[in-house]
């Protein structure tokens, strides 16, 4: 019997540059979505910002969460999850682009008289 843990053992052990380089990577990308956030590039923002936080994800799932060094069935797993959350997304953008024009009079704007008075701060206050 040997008292080796090390042929027991099937888990990599994340060096700590490793865990540098992921912090560095995520400062420097989440600099990039401040300063994407202030520039109007239109309908192109969401695109911008989905795609560095997709790969602010990635650097976490693969170095701090170890998938990288991963084999087997955990793999399988993080896969099969993920393509599901993939189709569950595609279902719920699907149906939001077709919810254009629901409602006929969604443009429009209605005045409706209310029997409800609205009140001023200083009619609230002088109230109390």
């Amino acid at each position: 019997m040997s008292d080796s843990h090390e042929e027991h053992s099937g888990h990599f052990i994340i060096p700590l540059k490793f865990y540098v380089m992921t912090l560095v990577a995520l400062l420097i990308l989440t600099v990039i979505t401040v300063l994407v956030a202030q520039i109007d590039l239109g309908p192109l923002n969401i695109y911008v910002a989905m795609g560095v936080a997709a790969i602010k994800a990635t650097f976490v799932i693969l170095f701090f969460m170890g998938m990288k060094w991963e084999e087997g069935f955990n793999i399988l797993i993080f896969i099969g999850c993920t393509a599901f959350l993939g189709l569950f997304l595609a279902f719920i953008l699907l149906d939001g682009f077709t919810r254009t024009g629901v409602y006929s009079n969604e443009d429009e704007i209605i005045n409706i008289k209310s029997p409800v008075k609205i009140i001023s701060d200083t009619d609230y206050h002088n109230s109390h």
